[in-house]
């Protein structure tokens, strides 16, 4: 009697144990039809193509919690990009190419480790144009030279907590390739922000730099804000751009209306690059869209884009149409 009495007890705080942790898969599928064109001094090339990550990345990934006590909580995230074209993950190389990190969070806000965005793409998240969507005219404009990158290895994220309004974050990236070579340099990572985030408004400001093995080094300054006034919502941003050879300016805006199940965008984005050597680029476009939620996961969307490099005399138009379901 005392052996089941022993059983049931073992058995209730197993199931009270796992009652405090859950484990979620989830993900995103995004295809469409695109048509393509590139111009240089009046030639181009037109494409027609079945793609993937139109309106958004495509991925899968799994995320947990576990509830230690006292408030705090054990968290992982491990997420993998794919194309829906091809069935091909987006990084052969790794696992998990978007996200994986192990962490804990609590009152004071959240500390995660492993590959983690940089609290930088935070808020270009937060401020691009076209809801940091791939329509965004601002993934080509801003990429002259090459723009920042997005996830970084071997880091360490701290989140704050929320006061009122108030949160910041600070991550930084451990280059770990550092050698014996006098005088070698490791390609580390620091990015912080700070924003203001309560009902309509939103203000903020990021920073990142990143140091190469090779010496040379690149740093953002962002300056960005948001507001939603019901009917529509108007976000803009300012970046900087400091790297080994060349300074760049870079702004933004966009606005979206939603109309019912119909939201529609519009975004503009300029960047003028001077380099130490050579001649000024600059670079503008715009893109318009609309998204139709068929339901709460599903989503049809059409979308326009353009953009030009003026002094190379080359443009690029891209059109397309697909659906976006989430699960």
């Amino acid at each position: 009697m005392k052996k089941s009495l022993i059983a049931l007890a073992v058995l209730a705080a197993a199931g009270a144990a796992s009652a405090q942790s859950s484990v979620t898969l989830y993900g995103r599928l995004d295809a469409g039809l695109v048509n393509v064109k590139d111009e240089i001094n009046g030639d181009g090339v037109t494409r027609n193509k079945l793609e993937s990550n139109v309106l958004n990345n495509s991925l899968w990934g799994m995320k947990g919690s576990e509830d230690l006590g006292g408030g705090l909580k054990a968290n992982f995230v491990l997420e993998q990009g794919m194309s829906v074209d091809t069935g091909a993950p987006a990084n052969a190389e790794r696992a998990f190419h978007r996200q994986a990190t192990v962490g804990l969070s609590g009152s004071f806000g959240s500390v995660d480790l492993g590959r983690n965005y940089p609290a930088y793409d935070t808020i270009r998240t937060l401020v691009n144009n076209t809801a940091d969507t791939n329509m965004a005219v601002t993934n080509e404009v801003f990429a002259n030279g090459g723009d920042y990158t997005n996830r970084t290895n071997n880091s360490i994220r701290f989140n704050s907590a929320d006061y009122s309004g108030f949160s910041g974050a600070v991550s930084y990236g451990f280059g770990e390739n550092k050698d014996v070579t006098p005088g070698a340099k490791s390609t580390d990572q620091v990015s912080l922000n700070v924003k203001y985030a309560n009902g309509p408004v939103l203000a903020a400001y990021a920073h990142l730099s990143d140091k190469q093995a090779d010496g040379s080094s690149k740093k953002y300054n962002l300056i960005g804000g948001a507001y939603d006034f019901g009917v529509v919502r108007l976000n803009a941003g300012y970046n900087t751009t400091k790297r080994t050879g060349s300074d760049d300016k870079e702004y933004q805006v966009g606005v979206s209306a939603p109309f019912g199940a119909t939201t529609v965008y519009f975004g503009y984005a300029n960047s003028k690059t001077d380099p130490d050597v050579g001649a000024t680029v600059k670079r503008s476009g715009f893109d318009l869209a609309a998204t139709y939620a068929l339901s709460k996961r599903t989503t049809a969307y059409a979308g326009y884009k353009t953009y030009e490099v003026k002094d190379a005399n080359k443009e690029f138009t891209a059109v397309g149409a697909g659906i976006r379901h989430v699960f």
